[in-house]
């Protein structure tokens, strides 16, 4: 067996395994509005094709400051091939209804300081402090494929991480502390719920997320059959040298 036949089996376990293995960070308070151009981690579409702008620097979902006050649409972000759809609803007793998705800008973004805003339920039109996730509001997102959630950035409405002592929010149900960043144990799925609630439910923007890409069954299989064949004919050459 020809020695380059095992480089080429080792190269193609090689190439599968980073892939299996990398973390994408979707930043969501990173965005600025200067010179009436956005810039920062910017929805994976097309602006104005579906996407609005809304108080000022705001990316809305929807049309919800203009003509007509339409809510609902989502909001897609794509990071290192990984792709994420946030939607977001209201309620009014025991019903949940469309709402706008809002990634809120902030011109004094600065990620080592705490700076910036994120994502937020937008439902009631012309109201520019109607941006955060607030009582009876949701965010979701939406995950493409499966993902490990290894952490949530998480923003007050100042725009920084003041909160309330022991204010919580509700991840999938579950009451967590509002705070800068989170680390939730071993948190796997393609469907996430960033919601007003908890035990002391204070309001907030989804500022960011940490995912890594859970491979298919078929991916493992193909990795530990490209494995085992790279043993095999390593173990053969060596029979023959």
């Amino acid at each position: 067996m020809k020695f380059s036949k095992i480089l080429a089996a080792a190269a193609l376990c090689a190439a599968t395994v980073p892939a299996f293995a990398a973390v994408s960070v979707f930043d969501f308070s990173n965005l600025e509005y200067v010179g009436g151009h956005n810039t920062g981690l910017l929805p994976s579409e097309v602006l104005n094709s579906g996407y609005w702008g809304c108080t000022g620097g705001d990316i809305c979902s929807s049309n919800i400051d203009g003509r007509g006050h339409t809510l609902g649409g989502d909001l897609v972000y794509t990071v290192n091939g990984i792709s994420a759809t946030a939607t977001a609803k209201y309620q009014t007793g025991s019903h949940w209804h469309d709402a706008t998705v809002v990634q809120d800008h902030e011109n004094g973004y600065n990620a080592a300081h705490k700076i910036g805003a994120g994502l937020g339920v937008y439902h009631v039109a012309g109201d520019n402090g109607d941006d955060n996730i607030t009582s009876g509001e949701k965010l979701t997102l939406t995950f493409a494929g499966p993902v490990k959630l290894s952490s949530v950035m998480l923003r007050s409405d100042g725009h920084d991480t003041n909160w309330d002592h022991n204010a919580t929010f509700l991840l999938n149900g579950t009451s967590y502390k509002l705070a800068d960043t989170i680390s939730p144990a071993a948190l796997t799925g393609s469907v996430f719920t960033f919601q007003f609630g908890g035990t002391k439910p204070d309001q907030f923007y989804l500022g960011g997320v940490t995912v890594s890409a859970v491979p298919e069954p078929s991916s493992y299989a193909m990795l530990l059959a490209g494995a085992a064949l790279l043993g095999f004919m390593a173990r053969r050459r060596k029979r023959q040298a």
